[in-house]
Parts: C-alpha cells; sequence; structure tokens
C-alpha cells in the first residue's frame, strides 16, 4: 500500500542551547512546569506545506518558521509528501538551526498516491507515527502536533489522531498576523475543554483491506532512516528475476547507474529498488522527472539559488541536490537533461560539489545519482545532444529493463495487483470478465506497465456493476483483439463501440480513450514530450501536465 512505504530520517544531534526567554514563554501557553519541561523531551510534529518555508515570491515567514520563532522545542519531526517538500523541510531544519543549535530535526517521507485521501493519509499517518515514538518510548516526550501546513485532509487526520486517542499530544494552531492585530499568535485546541464531538476508535471486524499485510517494521532508532514495505514489485518471469538479482548486487557498490528500458516499464521502481538494497538506504530519495522541469528554472531546480540571484528569487534555494544528501538522486529522462546542465551534472559527479545559480562559492554534496532513459544515448551523442563524458559517468554500471512483451506470463499477476489495488482503495469488488482478461493478456502493450495499469483503472473506473466485460476494453485494445480474430476494425479510429447492458460511465471511457492517444503518441515519438505534444496538438508543457496529473504517468 502507499502508505507502508516510509522512511524516517534523524539527523545528528546537535549542540543543546538555552534560550530562556522563549522556555518561558512556552510555559505560559502550554501550561508546562520546568519539571516537567526538563524531563520530557519537547516534540514538533507537522507535515510540510507549499508555504514553508516562506510563501512563494515572499520573505515573509510560513507557518512553521512562525511557529519556531514563538515556541521552543528540542525535536522538530517534520512529515514530507515527495521531493519538492523534503526540500522545504531541510530549508526550514537549515534556517532554525543557524540559529539555534539545541533543535534536531527528523524528516518522514511519506508517498501518498493521492493527497486528499482521507483514509491513506490517515492510516499512514497513524503507522509513521507509531514507529517514530516506539523508538523515543523511554523519552516519554511532550508532543505537539502544528495543524496548518498540509492538506484539509491531512490536517484533519491529525485530529482524528488526537481526539480519538491514538496519539497523545497537544494541538497548535497558527494565527497569522493579518487575523491576530498584526502579532502571530499560537492557539492551543485544547480537546478536553472543547465542544467538539469525541472520535471513538473502530472496533476491529474483519479483514481491513486498506492495512497492510506485511510483518509490522521495526522501531526507528535515533539516527535510521526507516522504509517499510519497499516498492511494489510483481514479476515471476526469469528475465525479470535476473534482472532484480543483478540489481541487489549493483545496490552494493556505491556507483552511478543507468537503467535503460522502454517507456512505462517500472524504470523508477527499480532506481527506487537499487536505492534502498544499498549502503545509502539510510539516506532520502529523490525522484526528478528530467522532462518536466522548465528549462528556464532546471539550474535552480537542481542546484539551488541565492536570494537576489534573479528576478524572483526572494530567499534562498537549497536545490534538490543538496536537500538528497547522504541519499540518491534519481534522474528520470535523463535524455532530456538541458545541454547547458549537462557540465554542471558532470561536476556533481566528478567533484562532489554544486554551485547555486548566483553564488561562486561551492557547495559540497554527498549523493549518488541513478539515471534512467528510454533514448539513445550514443545515437545522441554522434549528433552532439549529449556528452560523452557525462554519459560515461553515467553509465558505471547499466540494467536493461525488459518490456513487457518480453515477459507476458508476469500480466496476469499484475492485472490482479492494479484490481487489487483498486478495491482496496475504493472499497469494491471489481472484477474482469474471463474474454476480457484474456485479451488483456494477449495484448503486447507498447507502453508497458504503466499502460497496462492504466488500462485495468479505466475499466474499473467506467464499470457500473462489479464485473468488467470486453465492451469496455481501452481501443487500442479491442481493436488489436479483432484484428486478432480476423473481424474488420470499426470506424477510421479503430474505435471498437459496443454498450453494455448495464451501461457505462462516459466520462471514464472519454479519459481512457484520450489516455490511450497520449501513450501512442509518446511512443511514436520515440519518448519525446515534445514530438508527442506536437502529435496531439498541443504544447509540451500542456502534454505534461496531463500525463503528470491526470493519468498518473510518473515513472
Amino acid at each position: 500500500m502507499p502508505g507502508d512505504r516510509l522512511r524516517l530520517l534523524p539527523l545528528k544531534s546537535a549542540r543543546k542551547t538555552t534560550h530562556s526567554a522563549r522556555g518561558l514563554q512556552i510555559v505560559g501557553m502550554l501550561g508546562y512546569s520546568e519539571g516537567t519541561m526538563a524531563n520530557k523531551p519537547r516534540v514538533l510534529l507537522s507535515f510540510v506545506g507549499y508555504r514553508d518555508p516562506h510563501p512563494e515570491g515572499s520573505e515573509e515567514l510560513g507557518p512553521l518558521l512562525s511557529l519556531l520563532e514563538a515556541m521552543e522545542f528540542d525535536r522538530v519531526v517534520l512529515f514530507c509528501t515527495g521531493s519538492r517538500f523534503l526540500e522545504r523541510a531541510r530549508s526550514v531544519q537549515e534556517i532554525v538551526t543557524g540559529r539555534d543549535e539545541g533543535v534536531t530535526f527528523s524528516f518522514v517521507n511519506l508517498e501518498l498516491q493521492s493527497v486528499v485521501d482521507y483514509e491513506e493519509i490517515y492510516l499512514a499517518l497513524r503507522r509513521a507515527t507509531a514507529m517514530l515514538l516506539s523508538g523515543m518510548q523511554h523519552q516519554r516526550p511532550q508532543l505537539s502536533v502544528l495543524l496548518d501546513p498540509g492538506t484539509p485532509q491531512m490536517q484533519t487526520s491529525w485530529f482524528l489522531l488526537v481526539r480519538s486517542g491514538e496519539l497523545d499530544a497537544t494541538l497548535l494552531q497558527g494565527i497569522p498576523p493579518r487575523f491576530a492585530g498584526g502579532v502571530y499568535k499560537v492557539k492551543t485546541v485544547r480537546l478536553e475543554d472543547t465542544a467538539l464531538p469525541e472520535v471513538r476508535r473502530p472496533q476491529k471486524r474483519g479483514s481491513q483491506p486498506t492495512e497492510s499485510v506485511e510483518p509490522a517494521p521495526r522501531a526507528a532508532g535515533p539516527d535510521e532512516w526507516i522504509n517499510s514495505g519497499g516498492p511494489q514489485i510483481v514479476g515471476r518471469a526469469s528475465l525479470f528475476r535476473q534482472l532484480l538479482e543483478s540489481a541487489a548486487r549493483v545496490a552494493q557498490y556505491d556507483v552511478s547507474v543507468l537503467i535503460r528500458g522502454e517507456t512505462g516499464a517500472g524504470k523508477g521502481i527499480l532506481a527506487r529498488l537499487v536505492h534502498q538494497q544499498g549502503n545509502r538506504s539510510s539516506g532520502p530519495f529523490l525522484a526528478l522527472n528530467c522532462s518536466a522541469i522548465s528549462a528556464g528554472l532546471a539550474e535552480s531546480e537542481l542546484f539551488g539559488h541565492i536570494k537576489g540571484a534573479f528576478t524572483g528569487a526572494t530567499t534562498d534555494r537549497l536545490g534538490q541536490f543538496r536537500a538528497a544528501q547522504g541519499g540518491t538522486v534519481f534522474l528520470d529522462e535523463i535524455g532530456d537533461l538541458p545541454p547547458e546542465l549537462q557540465p554542471k551534472l558532470l561536476r556533481v559527479l566528478e567533484e562532489k560539489v554544486v554551485v547555486p545559480v548566483g553564488e561562486e562559492r561551492p557547495c559540497p554534496v554527498d549523493v549518488r545519482i541513478i539515471a534512467a532513459t528510454n533514448r539513445n544515448l550514443e545515437e545522441m551523442i554522434e549528433h552532439g545532444e549529449f556528452r560523452r563524458d557525462l554519459y560515461e559517468r553515467l553509465n558505471q554500471t547499466t540494467l536493461v529493463l525488459p518490456p513487457l512483451r518480453d515477459r507476458s506470463e508476469d500480466i496476469p499477476p499484475l492485472i490482479e495487483k492494479f484490481l487489487s489495488d483498486w478495491n482496496s482503495r475504493y472499497h469494491e469488488n471489481k472484477s474482469l470478465s474471463p474474454e476480457a482478461f484474456e485479451q488483456l493478456c494477449a495484448y503486447p502493450w507498447p507502453g508497458n506497465v504503466r499502460e497496462l495499469e492504466n488500462a485495468v483503472i479505466s475499466m474499473c473506473a467506467a464499470c457500473r456493476g462489479d464485473t468488467a466485460g470486453v465492451a469496455l476494453l481501452p481501443p487500442a485494445v479491442a481493436a488489436y483483439a479483432r484484428r486478432r480474430h480476423g473481424v474488420p476494425v470499426a470506424g477510421a479510429a479503430g474505435l471498437d463501440i459496443e454498450l453494455p447492458p448495464e451501461g457505462l460511465n462516459i466520462r471514464a471511457v472519454l479519459s481512457g480513450l484520450e489516455r490511450s492517444y497520449y501513450q501512442q503518441a509518446l511512443e511514436r515519438s520515440g519518448g519525446n514530450a515534445e514530438q508527442a505534444a506536437a502529435l496531439l496538438g498541443i504544447s509540451g508543457h500542456a502534454f505534461r501536465k496531463a500525463m503528470r496529473e491526470r493519468f498518473n504517468a510518473a515513472e
């Protein structure tokens, strides 16, 4: 399950300092006694949001920095939901520890499929806090939760955890200066005195489909990044199992890895597996799609910038490489990396330094780089589109991911997995008719695992009942089946139109049809997003946004 993939990265403890004025302020606000404060470390739990550490284009303090200016904590645990938020969390840490060495920071990365799914967020958060606190039981920490950052669903999940008694913590709500007479204030949500209703824990009743069936991971130690579950890899084909064995061997060495394979084959999952089985598993894993980064902002995105480096640079930015310190940076679609950035990436590999935009002094960085591509880099080198020296540094070892058509015995278990994921997520009981299942297994899947997953999702979404039949097959699959059986394909666009007796969800069908055209355009263009966009008559930005946000097409 997405919520099972958890990482916890506490940083090295810093020298303890004392700020008596701020300490007295906390005593007054929360009612702690000096003896309690001395015996119990004060720990803050919070998500990281878009306004941290500063709102975009502003020097105003975001929710976290505002609270940490007003109150004192011994340890801050920041929950992140992706690489961009881990970078923001690292920036908060750098700012706070720069002026207060007594605060230590830890980071928890919750890899969620949806940041607006109440149940997924709640279960992931409950599991994460349980793991975190099991490693702190001997300290008996005094916990506080900042409600402000994150989506409303994230804020609600914190409230449910505390209100139900699952988490013994004080809820804090920041009140911005514009709503508090020009001064930032902190409101304690005192549940014992509130008129808000109580929340009771549900009684156990049978199996819970959204819970992980894996053994519970061990507790987090003081200097350890916990990764529970790992990437979900389904495959029994001997060719695929051999690849996984090779990946496990490569992971033991701190070398650059180049993963080659077709679009949608699962290069991102393989990269994550290498990271988790290597000696950098105690560090972060940041995935970046080179084709989705704006060329004008790519250098700042990767290497950071200093305040005033260019118009709009109102604050310093760490950049993704420094945010991933001690871990792994996965550069997907490396063939789309702008030519002007290639020598800078080469310097990272050779000298282990980055130079932020506007800065002259290089900053040391210690990361492992895993790159992936579906393009012919050797051909690009011949045409002067990719540096040979960078290619040699990235290609210290290569893993080649086979296309799904070369491991067709993996199609049935993959279908079952995607059906199970859908049913767990939406509490349904969707299945495929035997005929539909057979036709999915027979299709060659030029878009690989990603196309297969999208096909199952679109059929489940369009199905009115519990069983999706052949009428709901994606157009490309239906057309292939008709050709395979010698039946002429209906319509110039290759559409096989049949309305099921129970009806269908027309919006889901049209969305699946659109997704098929996007996928075919990407295949025809050899994975080049700009060329695929041109085939569909849209801009490259619109194409990438649709693939990322509407069709969930990240590697």
